[in-house]
Order: C-alpha cells, then structure tokens, then sequence
C-alpha cells in the first residue's frame, strides 16, 4: 500500500470513529445500552468491515465500550482509570516529578474538600473511618482519603483522583516510614475542620499531611 493510500485508509478510519461516536450522541445511548452490529454499522456508512472493526476496537480499548458475550458490543459505564493510568505511566517514563504529581494531589483533595462543605455532603462514612480501632493503618488511610473523594458525589473527579492516590500508595509499600498515630490523629482532626465547616483550618491540615 503507498504512502497516500495509507493516510486515507486512516483518514477513513477516524471518520467512521466519530460517525459512531455522533451515532452513540444521537441516539442517547448510555451504559448498557447495544451498538448495532459491525455489518450494520459497515452498510450504514458505505465502507468495509475492517473499518468499522478498527473504529469498535477503539472505543472498546478506551473504555467507552466492552463487548460481551452473546449480547455484542454494550456502552460500558464512564470510568477514566484506563486512561489516567497511562498518563501517569508515560509521565513517570519520562522522568516526571513527583513533587508535581503531590501537588496535584494535594489540589485535587482541597478541592474536594471545598466540594464537600460548599454543597454540604453526606461526610459520616469519613467520621465512621476516624472512629473506628484502627487495625492496618495503612489501609485505614486508603480508605480515609478514598472516602473524602466518594463524599464529593463525582464520580470523574473520584477516578481522577484515586488513580493519582494509587501512585504514592505504591511507594508507600516500598518501604516509606509513615507516623500512623500523627496520620490518624491528623484523619480526626480533618473531619473536625469540615464537619464545623473551616475550610481553611481542613486544607491547611490536609496539605500539611500530605506534604509529609
């Protein structure tokens, strides 16, 4: 195949991606919700069939959609992970700092933070954390700052985010000494803040900890 010829195959190829992208707009679909078959789509849009299989397998390796047995290619439920865990990978592959992805962090959970006093969120599954005996104080902090993303109700935000937490719970696990008693007073202290509604005093304290 020439050179030429490539690049309109490939041409070809991103316009059928957004022709069933428009298609999934269009008709509402949402998660669990059925594409038509490959041979729909191919006599839909006048083209061949390895077309519409690369333009599916796409949307299928970004997390759009997911083909299941039986039932075909289904609209699956948002979830940017995939695609957070790969930038994170190519930012560490290029040598990345880390003083950038803590600063990140620390923005997205003060913002959170904000979230949460500002629209006045359901914030007891944090308080049960902080008053419950403390077992693995290692996983009594995941679940900490899990919770105070899950308080926001936004669930893009909450992806966003616990992919960046999972980084430095990694390199927890590679041997960084962490205070757990100072962490979980610190936890205590936090849920204080934002349960008198102190937005200062809570990401004052929240990035003081994190910045450990």
């Amino acid at each position: 195949m020439s050179k030429l010829n490539k690049i309109e195959v490939q041409s070809l190829k991103s316009q059928v991606l957004q022709e069933i992208k428009q298609y999934i707009l269009d008709k509402g679909l949402t998660e669990g919700d059925r594409l038509p078959t490959e041979r729909a789509f191919t006599e839909m849009y006048g083209v061949s069939r390895s077309v519409v299989r690369e333009a599916l397998s796409y949307l299928e390796h970004t997390g759009v959609t997911e083909t299941v047995q039986g039932r075909g290619t289904l609209i699956k439920a948002p979830d940017v992970s995939s695609l957070v865990e790969g930038f994170l990978f190519s930012f560490q592959v290029a040598n990345g700092s880390k003083q950038d992805l803590l600063s990140l962090r620390i923005i997205f959970e003060c913002a959170a933070i904000e979230e949460i006093v500002k629209l006045d969120k359901d914030i007891s599954q944090m308080k049960a954390i902080v008053k419950e005996e403390v077992k693995n104080h290692y996983e009594n902090d995941k679940a900490f700052h899990q919770s105070i993303l899950h308080s926001t109700g936004n669930i893009l935000f909450e992806q966003l985010s616990s992919v960046i937490q999972s980084y430095f719970y990694h390199i927890e696990e590679e041997g960084q000494d962490i205070d757990y008693i100072k962490t979980s007073e610190t936890h205590k202290q936090i849920v204080d803040a934002i349960s008198n509604k102190d937005v200062k005093l809570a990401k004052e304290l929240m990035t003081q900890h994190l910045s450990k």
